[in-house]
């Protein structure tokens, strides 16, 4: 990373001088007169930090300060002033500068702390970097991508039940994915190796009993707990007693607490209780859809050793509007079925700019009302509409609130 300042100072001798004085540090200097010149050169991806004069005609100091805020958080802003002030050092502060100099400012210090603020800019940008790298191989970004919050608090789950020796039980609507969740708890898991798999469903009454445990720390993922006979459930139990170096992972429709009610025996629950997963339905990540599906055609023609075909807009349109009763599958079905050709075509021509606005606030209101349980007045006020104009537009995509109503 190259050592680099951007100096705002509307006094050109003085701000040549500060330029010559960083350049004889082998600090690389761009100059700007005043906030309207400076702005382009403010950006997250900016390696170096920024040096500006409080005290300017126009938008001062403070809106440099507000704008590194904006785009960077982390892009450190020292304030420079001749006044010495300290109300006005104390708001600069408390707004996120990284340091406050009074001028005339010696230039050992000013080199001194610009360094320091140049090495913290570096570390902030390595460990970035990192975290880019590591979300990149992370199978939990890989197999379950968005920015939905539901998303977030999954990958973090899944990375954490890792990270952990205990069984756990993972729950979610049918084809939301279950299964790519337990095998991304292993494939996050360094230490094993292998993994096995057994759906309890129409299994051999026997089933587990007949499984080839290895004796290196291992995964066993069980489908369909629900389905368990009690004679099933008391060989789990037996198997986790037999073989501490193995990790239970089971997974159902329901959790473990409508397990217990619906006959899950009290030992296995208790077991199993020390960590649930809840996988989120795709209706919890309609703004995530987008890149979901991409994700899926990318992943169905690589596997037919294919070329990324171009998706149509209008394809992600009906993507997007269209409800996916059955989440993950359903749609991985439809992805399949593009990538293959196999799809019906009327989606193939573009929509359009209008007729997919309409396709998306369709989208919003549905996503809305939802959340909002039904209830037209709260889905309005977090929408920010009258409620006229709520209604008018829920009677215009034959909307009904109470569709949308919980039991």
């Amino acid at each position: 990373m190259s050592k680099a300042v951007l100096l705002i100072e509307d006094d050109a001798a003085l701000r040549a001088s500060v330029a010559q004085t960083l350049e004889l540090e082998d600090i690389t200097v761009t100059q700007a007169a005043s906030y309207i010149e400076a702005v382009d050169h403010i950006s997250a991806q900016f390696d170096g930090v920024i040096l500006s004069d409080i005290r300017m005609p126009g938008k001062d100091g403070f809106d440099v300060l507000g704008a590194a805020q904006a785009c960077d958080t982390d892009l450190p802003v020292i304030l420079l002033t001749g006044e010495g002030d300290v109300p006005t050092a104390v708001r600069a502060m408390s707004e996120g500068a990284h340091d406050f100099l009074e001028k005339p400012c010696a230039p050992d210090h000013l080199v001194e702390v610009l360094n320091r603020a140049l090495e913290h800019r570096k570390l902030v940008l390595k460990n970035r970097a990192t975290e880019a790298r590591l979300r990149r191989s992370d199978a939990a970004a890989t197999h379950f991508p968005g920015d939905a919050p539901v998303i977030d608090t999954l990958r973090e789950a899944l990375r954490r039940a890792a990270a952990l020796p205990v069984h756990l039980h993972i729950n979610g609507a049918a084809g939301s994915g279950k299964r790519l969740a337990a095998y991304t708890v292993h494939a996050l898991s360094a230490d094993r190796d292998m993994q096995i798999g057994l759906s309890l469903r129409g299994a051999a009454d026997d089933a587990l009993t007949t499984l080839d445990i290895p004796t290196l720390p291992c995964t066993l993922s069980l489908k369909n707990l629900e389905a368990a006979t009690p004679t099933q459930m008391v060989q789990l139990l037996s198997l986790m007693e037999a073989h501490p170096q193995l990790r239970v992972i089971t997974s159902s429709t329901l959790d473990l607490m409508q397990l217990r009610d619906a006959g899950l025996s009290e030992e296995l629950y208790f077991t199993l209780n020390l960590m649930e997963i809840t996988v989120p339905t795709l209706a919890q990540r309609k703004g995530d859809l987008r890149v979901i599906f991409e994700g899926l055609v990318r992943q169905a023609v690589r596997s037919m050793n294919g070329d990324m075909p171009v998706i149509p807009e209008g394809l992600f349109t009906e993507v997007l509007t269209r409800d996916w009763p059955g989440n993950l599958a359903e749609l991985r079905s439809f992805a399949n079925s593009f990538a293959l050709g196999l799809t019906e075509q009327p989606f193939a021509a573009e929509t359009s700019l209008s007729e997919q606005m309409d396709a998306f606030e369709r989208v919003i209101l549905i996503d809305t009302l939802r959340r909002k349980d039904g209830k037209a007045t709260q889905a309005a006020e977090a929408l920010g509409l009258p409620r006229k104009t709520f209604y008018d537009k829920l009677a215009r995509h034959g909307l009904r609130p109470k569709d949308y109503r919980r039991a």
